[in-house]
This record gives C-alpha cells, structure tokens and sequence, in this order.
C-alpha cells in the first residue's frame, strides 16, 4: 500500500513538472507519422494549446489535424500548459491561438475583464468529478458533511460539485470546514494522511485515488455537474482565419469517435504522456463519451448556473453574463457535429 502510494504520487509530481515544458519545437506528424512537409505551410503557423490527457492532446498525438491543415498551408505549432488558466491567458495575450479549459477557468476568466472566445464544448463528463471518502469513513451521505473538513481546488470542478451538493442538502457554506488543496499530488497526500475527511477530485486522479486508497464515492456530477471543457479561439483567428477553426473542430470530432471505439488505445497513449499507469486511465475512460458539441442555450444556462454559485460563494466578486463571450457564427461548425436549432 505505502510502496504502490509513493509511486502515484511520484507520478503525480513528475506529470506536475512536465506539464510546465514546452514541446512546440517537436516536427508535427500526419495522420500516418510522417513529417509534415515544409513546403506546404506557406499560410503560416496555428499555434494551439492544450493540456495533457485532455481531448487535445489525443488530437495531438492522432496526427490528423496537422495532416488535415498542412493540406491546406498551414503548419501546426503545439504548446502544453499546466493549467486551464495559464493557458487561457496565452489565449489572452496572443501566444496560443487556439485552446481548451474547464468550465471554472472560463468564468474566472471573464470576471477578470478578459476577452474570452468560446468555440465549442467537449461532452458532459459527470462521472468525472467526484467527492468521495475513505471505505471505513462514518460519512454515508452529503447531509453528514457538516463540521467535516472537505478538501477541494479554489474554483475546481469539485469545488463547484461541493457547492451545488451542500445547496441540495440544505447545508450552509458556514457547517463546513472548506480545506483548499494546490494540486492533485498535493490533495492525494492529504487525503491519505486523513487532512480531509471529504476529497473532491476529478478524473484521471478521481480514478487514481479509487485505484489507490480504499474509497466510497458520496456524490457525483450525475445530476449536479456535467463537468464540461470549452474550446476557445482568438478573435484574429475567428474573423481572419475561420476555415481554420472548421477545420480543427472537424478533426477534434473525427479524433474523438476513434477514441470512443479505441478506448485502450487511448489509455496506453495518455499513459505515456502522463506518465501514469494504464489501469486508471482505462477507468477513467471508460465512464467518459469523448465528442464535440456546438454551445447552444441550454449549455450556456448550465455554465451561468456555474458563475452565478461561485459569486454567490465569494469567490467571483463580479457578476458575468456568460452569454457575451458565446458569439459563434454557426458557419463555422463542421457537419460532423451536431447543429444546434
């Protein structure tokens, strides 16, 4: 137990540290392996980024998107962050011209008074965020949270799990003790030293902590979350080169429903990116649908819903509509993914 512990959390640390590097200096291949040939980049350079284990980084490592654009002059550039937040503010800044963050990255986000461009969304993932407690814990269900201590991300999807649940049970933010944990290798280590007797964490990590620690699973997303990652553009690349955002959706879409036929694939390919055992990787996979959606109103209602509860939490201090970062010309989505009415 203690070896097998060390190791998940020397895993962590190392995923932790690579996510901090930079690897768009890395020869983009086709859909086959082979180099993109040079000569076929004359539009110029895509720089997309994305974080690892993510949708994008499956694009990534499929090889077709680079294929698809080089076919039509462009070059892709990759560049991987640690985080939602650093990357949306590459995004901000012009560094990155196309990427993916949470739901919470995107409010904190605007709130903060910048210029935010949804695109799309991936699919609900609510199996992928959990609160859950150790299997000889005395806690059987949310209304046995109060004068517990519940370890959480600020603004995290669990966080936002935690906020909805106690609300259900009719529990004030005021009867729990709210512990804020800075990362998955950090949570991880205070959860098994008994720091939290309530964990939220999300997958792939939920199914780490399940394949590591005895655990029960209190409440879900199932109902209450639905977990969502959004894909954003600059305005430069929206306006001036929209056959590039078609073009990156279609073949997120197309990566997408190979990974929902080759989910062992997927988790042998993620593994060496994280540098992770396959078996919860494979769980972790196994209770998501991987697919792009085209952000229509009842999205947008459940990302407001989302904002809303961090203000009225404190932790956003400005109100946001999120609608006026949803401005998308529908001419812009492929066929292969569902038009909204």
């Amino acid at each position: 137990m203690k070896k097998t512990f060390l190791i998940t959390l020397v895993a962590l640390f190392t995923l932790v540290l690579a996510a901090c590097g930079n690897d768009s200096a890395n020869t983009p291949a086709g859909a086959d392996g082979s180099a993109v040939p040079p000569e076929n980049n004359q539009k110029g350079v895509v720089t997309i980024g994305y974080q690892k284990g993510n949708t994008l980084n499956i694009l990534k490592e499929h090889g077709n998107l680079d294929k698809a654009l080089s076919e039509k002059g462009y070059k892709v550039e990759w560049k991987v962050f640690p985080t939602g937040t650093v990357l949306l503010e590459a995004l901000n800044t012009n560094n990155i011209d196309f990427g993916h963050a949470s739901d919470g990255n995107a409010v904190f986000m605007q709130a903060g008074g910048h210029p935010l461009n949804y695109v799309a969304s991936e699919a609900p993932y609510p199996e992928g965020v959990a609160l859950v407690v150790k299997a000889d814990s005395g806690i059987q269900s949310v209304n046995d949270f109060k004068g517990k201590t519940i370890g959480v991300t600020k603004g995290g999807n669990q966080h936002y799990l935690l906020l909805v649940a106690l609300e259900k049970a009719g529990i004030d933010l005021n009867d729990v003790n709210i512990k804020l944990y800075k990362d998955a290798a950090e949570g991880l280590a205070a959860f098994t030293k008994g720091e939290f007797d309530v964990y939220g964490t999300w997958d792939p990590y939920l199914a780490i902590v399940e394949n590591t620690v005895e655990t029960r699973t209190i409440v879900n997303g199932s109902g209450n979350s639905e977990n969502r990652t959004f894909y954003f553009a600059t305005k430069e690349l929206l306006d001036n080169k929209s056959e590039v955002v078609t073009t990156i959706l279609q073949e997120l879409q197309n990566a997408d429903t190979w990974a929902n036929e080759n989910k062992q694939e997927i988790s042998k390919i993620l593994s060496a990116e994280l540098g992770l055992d396959v078996a919860p990787l494979q769980k972790a996979n196994d209770r998501r649908t991987f697919g792009v959606e085209q952000i229509g109103d009842a999205i947008i209602t459940s990302q407001q819903k989302l904002a809303d509860k961090f203000v009225e939490a404190g932790l956003l201090e400005t109100k946001i509509n999120v609608k006026d970062a949803v401005q998308i010309d529908k001419s812009i989505i492929p066929s292969n993914i569902k038009q909204e009415d």
